[in-house]
């Protein structure tokens, strides 16, 4: 079922007022379309996706969605090819279990071309499932694109909450960071030539590591760094096995006690100003009262600047020029399962439009009935950005936001 979710900028359109004599045509401005969503449903047959992940599996020119089933508990890795026509999508099973017979589980999920053939392969973690018990080792893998064969990466000390990769040492080779969800740790893996993998540098003792890292370049060196937590891992700059720094951004984001919600983030960089060093934007994906932000270093250090004081348990978080005016602005998101636990009873679904060099905001909202983890993506190649949603982390569907303001 499709149906149409209309979120108007409302854009003032003027005629160019012609000073030339009569008879020369008068030259109008082109008027772009307003932005505006059309949502469908693309998949009923969800169970606990807290990993998934938008990817061009096969080559033909629209996404598809990748996934684990039941995170919570332990399932198969799959992904549904991506179509353009309105109907469900086709599901195609890459694993039933792993290679040593036992089940698949991840709190986030990425896939990358990791062997340089051009097509994009999968990631995938051997776990029991958080639910189950977030302390087991979590073993990590990735499937080749298109026989499915396994290649291993490494294991880290209990589940797997966040992956992203990068590569760090600039060798052309995807490298990966892994962040823990109970022992609070930072894996840096490096990919070396051969095609192995090793762990370069950890991070352990950081009782505030929890969820929530993005990589980017944040000092303009040309190597990517770790922003997780509200603090940013800076990149040696070549030998990985070097000293990471740790510069922390904002203790807010990494100072909370309590019990698992505390020090919950989502992460996401861009560069705003083009000036080679990307800023860090920052939500709480778990409690209420925290601020959806934007930070960038200077001199002084690092400046905060707030989009909205307060989004609750903000667990979507992505930044596009999702208008198309060049501009960058911010997708955040409720996840309706964790808010209503902290009293909310409105979960919406926002991009805030960005103006006056970030430093104004327009709040667009898109829907009320919350999104988990939502990812954006071009999924028809017709540029503009889409949006894949997950409503909570315990949804039956899932669905597609086609961005219609290019028609």
């Amino acid at each position: 079922m499709s149906y149409n979710l209309s979120v108007l900028l409302i854009l003032t359109c003027m005629a160019c007022q012609s000073t030339d004599p009569p008879g020369n045509a008068q030259i109008k401005k082109e008027v772009k379309n307003p932005l505006s969503f059309d949502q469908t449903k693309i998949i009923d047959s969800t169970q606990h996706w807290w990993a998934h992940c938008p990817a061009e599996i096969n080559d033909d020119g629209v996404m598809d969605l990748v996934f684990i089933n039941n995170n919570s508990a332990g399932g198969y890795l799959g992904y549904y090819l991506g179509n353009t026509d309105g109907s469900h999508w086709e599901l195609k099973v890459v694993a039933d279990k792993t290679p040593e017979g036992l089940l698949f589980a991840s709190g986030d999920l990425e896939c990358a071309d990791m062997d340089g053939d051009g097509d994009i392969d999968i990631f995938a973690v051997q776990h029991p499932g958080e639910w189950v018990d977030a302390d087991a080792p979590a073993k990590m893998m990735w499937y080749e694109n298109p026989s499915w064969d396994v290649h291993p990466i490494g294991s880290v000390p209990n589940a797997v909450k966040d992956v992203s990769f990068s590569d760090f040492d600039l060798n052309g080779k995807m490298d990966l960071a892994v962040l823990t969800f109970a022992a609070n740790t930072l894996s840096i893996f490096s990919h070396d030539l051969d095609g192995s993998f090793a762990r370069v540098s950890y991070f352990q003792g950081f009782k505030n590591l929890h969820e929530g890292m993005y990589t980017g370049d944040a000092d303009g060196d040309g190597y990517p760094d770790v922003a997780a937590n509200g603090m940013l891992f800076m990149n040696p700059s070549g030998t990985l096995t070097d000293e990471w720094i740790v510069d922390p951004i904002d203790p807010k984001w990494h100072n909370q006690e309590g019990d698992w919600s505390r020090n919950a983030t989502k992460c996401f960089m861009r560069d705003l100003d083009a000036d080679g060093q990307q800023e860090v934007f920052i939500s709480h994906s778990e409690r209420a009262g925290y601020p959806l932000s934007w930070y960038r270093k200077s001199a002084g250090g690092w400046q905060e600047h707030v989009i909205a004081d307060s989004i609750p348990a903000c667990h979507t978080l992505q930044v596009f020029d999702f208008d198309l005016d060049g501009d960058f602005d911010v997708l955040a998101g409720v996840n309706a399962g964790r808010a209503v636990n902290l009293g909310k009873t409105s979960f919406p679904m926002i991009i805030f439009l960005s103006s006056e060099e970030y430093s104004q905001w327009t709040p667009k909202v898109l829907l009320q009935d919350g999104v988990y983890n939502g990812q954006a993506a071009d999924y028809d190649g017709d540029g503009d950005m889409d949006i894949f949603r997950y409503p909570s982390h315990e949804a039956k569907s899932f669905f597609l936001l086609e961005n219609k303001v290019k028609g």
